[in-house]
Parts: C-alpha cells; structure tokens; sequence
C-alpha cells in the first residue's frame, strides 16, 4: 500500500510539473502584476488523491478524510478543476472501502 501511495504521489508531481503553467501572465504596459503559481494547490491535490486512492483499500476513513481536505484546500488556492476531482473520488473510495473493506478483511 505504501508503494502505491508514492507512485500515485510521484506520478502526480511529475505531471503537474511538467504540464503545469502559469496561473496568469503579466501584462505589459499596464503595470506589473504579481503571478501566483499554481503548483501547491495542484501538489495538495495530488497527494489528496493519493490518500484517496490507498483510501480504497482500508477501513478506516482517516484516510480519505486527508483527501477531502487537502482537495478542498487545494480548490480555494486556486486548482478549480483538480480539487473537486479530489472531492469527489475521495468520497467515492470512502463508500468502497467501507462497503468492501469488511468483507475483505476476515473478522471483522
């Protein structure tokens, strides 16, 4: 489980690191205006999916609680699209991991 949260973690990072952009471009002649990166909301709601993905697999709903929140951090720093996302699959893997998780795991 561990190794998946990293690869989901690091596959994350990757990607919105290589097809990040910027969050808005300066205009010229109208002033300087100060550009904010998009890169720690879309990091918080990488590794929100992450939780939500091990999420899936455990009983516990510590887990995709983290995924909740740091998707819901991530949407008012800014990743509009990505946070939601996270949202919502987090609820989903709640709903799966407490529906299956038992019956997976004898006795209990």
């Amino acid at each position: 489980m561990v190794f998946l949260f990293f690869v989901v973690l690091g596959g994350g990072l990757l990607l919105i690191t290589v097809f990040g952009g910027r969050a808005a471009q300066s205009q010229e002649g109208a002033g300087r205006r100060r550009v904010r990166s998009l890169f720690p909301a879309r990091a918080l709601c990488v590794v929100g999916i992450s939780f939500a993905v091990v999420g899936a697999f455990f009983v516990s709903i510590a887990t995709n609680v983290l995924g909740i929140v740091l998707g819901t951090v991530g949407y008012f720093l800014g990743a509009r699209v990505l946070g939601p996302v996270v949202v919502i699959l987090s609820v989903v893997t709640l709903f799966i991991g407490l529906l299956i998780g038992p019956a997976a795991i004898p006795g209990s």
